[in-house]
């Protein structure tokens, strides 16, 4: 037990060296670790369109975070709350054809909303409801929708667009493991994109 106290008092000493360490770097030295830790696809989108990624980063800090900014289980949770976004979208859209409300989509009961959808989405209705039943009966039980809407929404949630989320979290520069909108801000300066 002795022992397990003296690890945690040894270690509680290290933490403030982040904090410290990042406002003693130089600013060609907070550069280059920006530039070494922030993925590739990141800071092309910081370039090429920085004010769709101030916007983004916004979003992602103000909704998620807190006043104390944005943290890596915050990113977790935006994460997951894209997918639970993208999982409802999948399932609403066949589900707008459950007319009778028993939580089964029928082949005659999409063609009432294909009759009533335009020639684009009549096609896709059509191609959803076939990747969606399964087994291939004609109908689209809830365990088929649930599954079919989990493997469209992976789909649509790229590794890339998850890899940007986290990858937020590599401008923390003051290392007290949070993002404030002004640190981005202030790496976006840094990196020569206009902020």
């Amino acid at each position: 037990m002795r022992w397990i106290l003296i690890l945690m008092s040894v270690l509680a000493c290290l933490m403030p060296w982040r904090a410290a360490l990042a406002q003693e770097l130089s600013r060609q030295d907070l550069v280059d670790v920006l530039v070494a830790r922030t993925p590739g696809a990141t800071l092309d989108r910081m370039r090429d369109r920085p004010d769709r990624f101030v916007q983004e980063a916004a979003g992602l800090i103000l909704g998620y975070g807190g006043p104390l900014g944005l943290s890596a289980e915050d990113v977790e949770t935006a994460i997951d709350a894209e997918r639970a976004r993208l999982r409802a979208r999948e399932m609403r859209r066949l589900l707008e054809a459950d007319l009778n409300n028993d939580l089964n989509v029928t082949r005659a009961e999409l063609d009432v909303l294909v009759r009533a959808a335009s020639a684009t989405m009549r096609g896709r209705l059509l191609v959803w409801h076939r990747a969606a039943d399964a087994d291939g009966n004609g109908t689209v039980r809830w365990a088929e929708l649930r599954s079919f809407a989990v493997k469209r929404a992976d789909a649509d949630m790229s590794e890339s667009a998850v890899a940007a989320m986290r990858g937020m979290m590599t401008f923390d520069l003051n290392g007290d493991d949070r993002v404030l909108l002004d640190e981005v801000l202030q790496a976006m300066q840094l990196l020569g994109a206009p902020a």
